[in-house]
C-alpha cells in the first residue's frame, strides 16, 4: 500500500478543501473533507472512499463505491491509512481483478 505520508495531513493539504485522488493495485481511493451546516454551526469530518480501476469516482457506479467518514482531525490520517491497507487485504483479489483487468469493469 502506499505509505501513511502519502495522504498528506490536514493543515496543508485538507483544509484547503483539496481531495486526495490515488490507487494501489486496482484500488482507487478520494479522501476529501466534507463540510456541512448544522443549524449555524459548521461541521467537518474527513471522508475516505474506495472503488475499483479504470474509472474515476463520479464514474463509478454508486453500488461499486464504499466510503467511510472521520473525525476532522489529523491522528484520523493514520486510521484512514489502516482502514484503506485493511480493506485493501480484504479484497485483494478484487482490486487485482480491475488491475489485470480494466475493461471488464465497462461492461
Amino acid at each position: 500500500m502506499n505509505s501513511r505520508e502519502s495522504l498528506y495531513d490536514i493543515a496543508e493539504f485538507y483544509r484547503k478543501k483539496a481531495v486526495l485522488n490515488a490507487s494501489y493495485q486496482g484500488m482507487r481511493y478520494r479522501i476529501r473533507r466534507k463540510t456541512w451546516t448544522d443549524g449555524e454551526q459548521e461541521c467537518n469530518c474527513l471522508e475516505a472512499a474506495i472503488w475499483p480501476e479504470p474509472f474515476c469516482y463520479e464514474k463509478t457506479p454508486e453500488e461499486k463505491r464504499e466510503a467511510k467518514e472521520f473525525p476532522y482531525e489529523e491522528e484520523s490520517l493514520d486510521q484512514i491509512y489502516t482502514w484503506l491497507c485493511e480493506r485493501y487485504e480484504q479484497e485483494r483479489q478484487r482490486w487485482e481483478q480491475a488491475r489485470d483487468n480494466p475493461m471488464e469493469g465497462i461492461v
